[in-house]
């Protein structure tokens, strides 16, 4: 019977070991994901600024701000996060150790890994509406004319031949028949 019990607990150690390793890597994906898209947003919009809206309506400029701000805010987010996610698994090492091989042992709570994620929650949440922010400096800039407005607009070509004054006729006169033009 209690070779049943060991090749359980063997069963127990391996997938506890992979989801482990799924869980980190689940994280890991999560790190890079929000700080690719986070540097991508900020990114774009000095992009927009530049090509697009170089000349923005001041009005506006406070959700250029804003947006910014919060991009900034995200993205301090989740490198404080990795901080604290460190703390997180020192701290789980330390408990482990205290507890091997005390049985009344009682299980600490990790201040670390609540405060990791909260910084999470709190970098999507700064991410998402920064994006709110700069999509209402991008629509309000974009109703002012939708075109690229550090391009230079050529001026509308003439077409067609204009005759100089001089040698204009009216019509049904003979070439003899024309003014003079006065001599300067």
């Amino acid at each position: 019977m209690a070779n049943g019990n060991d090749d359980e607990y063997e069963l127990y150690l391996a997938e506890r070991e992979l989801l482990i390793d799924a869980a980190r890597e689940s994280a890991r994906t999560f790190d890079q994901a929000v700080l690719a898209f986070g540097s991508a947003v900020f990114g774009f919009s000095i992009a927009f600024l530049k090509d697009i809206a170089p000349t923005p309506a001041p009005e506006t400029l406070g959700w250029l701000g804003a947006a910014w701000a919060l991009f900034s805010l995200g993205l301090l987010a989740i490198l404080i996060s990795f901080l604290l996610s460190h703390r997180a698994c020192m701290f789980e090492i330390r408990i482990g150790e205290e507890a091997l091989g005390n049985r009344n042992y009682q299980r600490k709570k990790n201040p670390w890994s609540s405060a990791t994620s909260w910084c999470n929650g709190l970098c999507i949440a700064f991410l998402f509406i920064g994006m709110l922010c700069w999509s209402r400096f991008a629509f309000d800039n974009l109703k002012l004319g939708g075109v690229a407005m550090n391009k230079v607009q050529a001026a509308p070509e003439k077409r067609g031949y204009v005759p100089p004054p001089a040698l204009a006729k009216p019509p049904g006169q003979a070439p003899s028949q024309q003014p003079v033009p006065p001599k300067s």
